[in-house]
């Protein structure tokens, strides 16, 4: 996972290239030519490597919907839980690369923490809707004092 320098948005880390380095060695096996050994390792892992993106991108995705339904009102109380999160990313910023072994654990845990974090913001969201914002329109449609129009009065005769 990398962190564009300009929009400062999270994207997998992988070269497509490597996608087509797997289609030419699948021909050149069909044609019965020697496919070099690293070509080999790569095809074998063809179905991982897919699997993986698929999985990171969607997460990726769903992290980045998520920070958007996030009600600005609400940015600072969530500001912990988003760190947080970032924190559960960052092993794949970092340590983690293609190969590496405990990949399938660092996906369930991403998407642990993803389920979470969308359960939270879903809840606050509907707080500040259902209850909050409701309340404050019923408040504020409420009439305190009925005032008559057409007479004035002092402050002392209203209190």
């Amino acid at each position: 996972i990398i962190r564009h320098p300009d929009d400062n948005k999270l994207y997998v880390n992988f070269d497509h290239e490597i996608l087509q380095l797997i289609r030419e060695a699948k021909c050149l096996d069909r044609m019965g030519i020697e496919i070099p050994e690293s070509a080999k390792i790569a095809l074998f892992q063809e179905e991982k490597f897919k699997t993986f993106y698929r999985q990171l991108h969607w997460a990726l995705t769903e992290y980045d919907r998520i920070v958007t339904d996030v009600i600005p009102v609400t940015a600072m109380i969530l500001r912990p839980h988003f760190n947080d999160m970032e924190y559960k990313l960052r092993p794949g910023m970092i340590t983690l690369t293609w190969t590496s072994m405990n990949i399938d654990a660092y996906i369930g845990h991403v998407h642990a923490g993803l389920k979470k974090l969308k359960e939270l913001v879903s809840n606050i969201n509907d707080i500040i809707e259902n209850r909050v914002e409701k309340n404050l329109k019923v408040v504020s449609k409420t009439l305190l004092v009925d005032l008559p129009e057409h007479s004035s009065f002092t402050v002392a005769d209203f209190v």
